[in-house]
């Protein structure tokens, strides 16, 4: 149950994971850093047995999820590609995956679950501000945009040893940002780390040129206001940040954002090829709609038979034509299940008299992560990427932390029955 080394060892596997260490020290390319932890981290699991499993009340979408890699598993010989998938799909989805196995298994306490906070956000946070920092020294962008008549324009993408593209960054500050939001309430130091850290945060932002990401900011913003009972303060601040924003981007930059809404600009052509390439998407699922192609082959499967060599920006998509119908159906029920659980979860926090604050602030953070998320999968690929895996293991952990003040306020809001006593006939007068 303690598994101190566990988790000690998971924080390093968090920080190796996200700021891509073995690319920064060669040392660790070799000896396969990563993999060795993963191992280490699986077994010391295994030791520790089902405690906290069994201390968890809810257990569908744990269930759901090992249903998720039964299912890609067994169909892996019906595939279209089933070498590649064995060798190289189901090997990524599987570390995508640890991060539900690790983060419910070895998160067991209040302390614990901050502590995974706060090293996850301070590697996110790294990610975003080390391109920014070598863009305003040196001009660093690290990616380009193909635009109409055959221009190009900058896009700034992670730095060289983070292998992560514009709309790539994008989505690393989309998740900062509200977890940032909510779980710096109610700290001095934590509100101003929260006021120093969103400027450049929202510039990085900009500076992606990521119309996905703009789009994503915009759910954020609107699923922030609806949570908040300061809505008027909160569209003056967002106001006067848009304003004061504005005179700073560049015609390539303004031209790019304003193509969401109008067709006649340089980049509205892109825009229109992402609606193209979903069709094309589509189409080469339903060549294989029962069991997809298998894992990690949206790409492959695309450019022979959709003539496109990308793999589908669109997870739902991707998830068609890498899982099948039934695949799909199933990926979409975790997501259901884990929003289910934060709601089951908010309404508890509602219920209880003393609710664990870091819990009260955690949950919301999560349920607009998760909205934003649901929005910015349409332009995006992550069926093997750690997103949805990790809010499925805060939803268990949250769900486990949560279990005393539901026994709480069970007992607080039970309905005494009424005390019944003996009839006994009155004194008679003298």
């Amino acid at each position: 149950m303690n598994n101190r080394l566990g988790f000690a060892l998971y924080l390093v596997f968090v920080c190796s994971w996200f700021l891509h260490l073995p690319a920064r020290i060669p040392a660790l390319t070799s000896t396969r850093a990563d993999l060795l932890l993963v191992c280490l981290i699986f077994a010391l699991i295994l030791k520790q047995g089902r405690d906290a499993e069994q201390l968890s009340t809810n257990l569908r979408t744990r269930n759901l999820l090992w249903g998720l890699v039964a299912y890609a598993a067994i169909t892996i010989p019906f595939t279209e590609w089933p070498g590649t998938v064995a060798k190289i799909g189901f090997p990524n989805f599987f570390k995508a995956f640890v991060f539900f196995y690790f983060t419910a298994g070895l998160v067991t306490t209040p302390k614990r679950l901050r502590t995974l906070m706060i090293v996850f956000l301070a590697c996110q946070m790294f990610r975003v501000f080390e391109p920014l920092y070598m863009h305003v020294t040196s001009g660093y962008w690290g990616s380009l945009a193909g635009m109409s008549s055959y221009e190009t324009m900058n896009r700034l993408s992670g730095a060289p040893d983070d292998v992560v593209n514009p709309n790539g960054l994008a989505s690393i500050i989309l998740t900062i940002v509200p977890l940032l939001h909510y779980l710096t309430a109610g700290s001095v130091v934590g509100r101003l780390i929260y006021i120093s850290t969103m400027p450049p945060l929202l510039w990085a932002l900009v500076l992606t040129a990521s119309r996905s990401g703009m789009i994503g900011m915009g759910a954020i913003t609107a699923l922030v206001w609806v949570k908040s009972r300061h809505k008027l303060p909160l569209v003056a601040v967002v106001v006067a940040a848009v304003w004061l924003s504005l005179p700073y981007l560049n015609d390539n930059l303004s031209d790019r954002y304003l193509s969401i809404v109008s067709s006649h600009t340089k980049n509205s052509q892109t825009a229109a090829d992402r609606f193209d390439g979903w069709q094309i998407n589509f189409r080469v699922a339903m060549r294989r709609p029962l069991f997809g192609y298998g894992l990690g082959t949206s790409r492959e499967a695309n450019w022979h038979f959709g003539a496109l060599d990308l793999p589908a920006h669109n997870l739902y998509l991707e998830a068609l034509q890498e899982l099948g119908i039934p695949g799909l159906i199933l990926f979409l029920t975790v997501i259901t299940s884990i929003v289910t659980g934060l709601r089951r979860a908010a309404r508890t926090l509602s219920r209880a008299t003393s609710p664990p604050p870091l819990l009260c602030r955690l949950v919301p953070a999560l349920q607009v992560l998760i909205g934003m998320n649901i929005l910015f999968s349409f332009a995006s690929y992550g069926l093997s990427m750690y997103d949805w895996y990790l809010m499925a293991g805060l939803t268990e952990v949250i769900d486990r932390l949560l279990a005393p003040a539901v026994a709480a306020a069970d007992v607080t809001h039970a309905t005494p029955l009424p005390v019944v006593t003996a009839w006994r006939p009155l004194p008679s007068r003298s």
